[in-house]
């Protein structure tokens, strides 16, 4: 059964025809192994190591610290930002390991997939004893046609 995925909602996925939808499962998957296996309290390093062999034990396209670029004005910006993971070119996952998850990190985390040209994202505090509460999701909706 290689590349037949359990998606952690009581389904196989199989990752060739793997949905948009069915991205962000598999990765959170992922990431609840990590947790059960390490626990709290690590630097965000230890955890981003372990997660990007889960995830390329999963075949996914695994891209890591990719420079976050944005068009400003006409103008293509560095400002010295990364982005931890893309994932199939389709999602966004930054991890943390901090006592909480603040709106304000929220808020930077939703700016950050915006600015990336993502829709789909997920940021991932690692710092907590039960792992649901430090997940946050994100899919941006498009914009209709004619909208600014």
């Amino acid at each position: 059964m290689r590349n037949v995925f359990f998606d952690g909602g009581g389904n196989f996925v199989q990752l060739g025809a793997m949905e948009d939808a069915d991205l962000p499962h598999l990765v959170i998957g992922a990431c609840m192994k990590v947790h059960q296996s390490l626990g709290p309290g690590l630097a965000p390093l230890a955890y981003r190591e372990c997660l990007a062999m889960e995830l390329r034990d999963l075949e996914m396209d695994v891209e890591r610290d990719r420079a976050l670029k944005f068009d400003y004005r006409g103008r293509t910006i560095d400002a010295g930002l990364r982005l931890d993971f893309i994932i199939n070119g389709r999602l966004l996952l930054q991890t943390a390991s901090q006592p909480q998850m603040t709106e304000l990190d929220k808020e930077r985390f939703e700016s950050f997939l915006r600015l990336s040209g993502l829709k789909m994202g997920v940021w991932v505090n690692f710092d907590v004893t039960t792992l649901r509460k430090g997940i946050h999701r994100v899919t941006l909706k498009r914009k209709a046609a004619g909208e600014t």
